[in-house]
């Protein structure tokens, strides 16, 4: 089947959780999802996960019984993480999950995830969870291969670049690309002057775009160094960057789907088009 031929869903990205800091749930959030950052990007039977917030536990049925899957963390704060322990795919035997982190703080990806994933936090560390689990550094740049493992140009997969942000402890912006299609992931980033520019480059011309902007005006007053941005900044980098799609996405706990909506306005007029990420929603590339 040549590219031509295939349709629009073999590329996606679904947003399995929108929502940043913590998670919530009720009915104020039943629009727009209370689980934590996590995204699946589909390129045509090439699969990735996209950090391991609560969202990982809506994972699709049939990616269950992969034999392997790969997961790329932009950083390993609780929010990004806790996903892990309980989701489905970690609990079956012969399942084998790669997970790609950047060394933070001077501890590796799997140091990162034990200090959180074990007692008295929590009282089950990787190591005792069915699946196997493996950790990697998080390249530059590198390629996903078919069997979820780095591979090269000439083997072909999911072409990944990151470029490093600003948030506290840090974080990797990503990029993905395959077959004239990207996404690219910029959560937790302060899109301060020092990394405007580099961060428009990363992103440009992207073919959807989910930038962090957790924050309405008022409340960037006072949480400006917190590591996020305002849904205005983010409409704007948007709109500059030349994104095709674009979705907001870290969404304060406390802003409940009326918030979200009326926020919705003040993107359109900024950014036609750029929208809140919506829990469950899957975005053709």
């Amino acid at each position: 089947m040549t590219n031509k031929q295939r349709t629009r869903t073999d590329y996606a990205a679904s947003i399995l959780g929108a929502r940043g800091s913590m998670s919530v749930g009720g009915g104020a959030y039943s629009e727009y999802g209370g689980a934590t950052t996590c995204v699946l990007v589909r390129f045509a039977g090439h699969t990735a996960l996209l950090d391991a917030g609560t969202g990982l536990l809506n994972l699709p049925a049939e990616l269950l019984t992969a034999p392997s899957l790969p997961l790329l963390l932009t950083h390993a704060h609780a929010d990004h993480l806790l996903g892990l322990p309980l989701c489905p795919y970690v609990m079956r035997r012969g399942a084998r999950l790669e997970i790609y982190g950047r060394t933070r703080n001077g501890l590796d990806a799997e140091t990162q995830a034990r200090r959180l994933l074990s007692p008295p936090l929590w009282p089950v560390g990787p190591e005792k969870l069915p699946a196997e689990i493996a950790f990697h550094d998080l390249p530059d740049e590198f390629y996903l291969g078919a069997d979820s493992r780095a591979a090269s140009r000439e083997t072909g997969g999911i072409h990944v670049k990151t470029m490093e942000g600003e948030h506290p402890n840090g974080v990797s912006l990503l990029r993905l690309e395959r077959d004239g299609r990207s996404v690219v992931l910029m959560t937790d980033c302060t899109l301060t002057e020092r990394v405007w520019g580099d961060a428009l480059e990363f992103a440009r011309g992207c073919s959807l775009l989910l930038c962090d902007g957790q924050y309405g005006d008022d409340e960037w007053r006072v949480c400006s160094g917190f590591g996020h941005n305002s849904w205005k900044t983010a409409a704007r980098f948007a709109r500059e960057c030349g994104a095709r799609n674009a979705r907001i996405i870290h969404h304060d706990p406390f802003h409940t789907d009326a918030i979200l909506n009326e926020a919705a306005h003040e993107t359109e007029e900024i950014c036609p088009g750029c929208a809140f990420a919506k829990e469950g929603e899957v975005i053709a590339l």
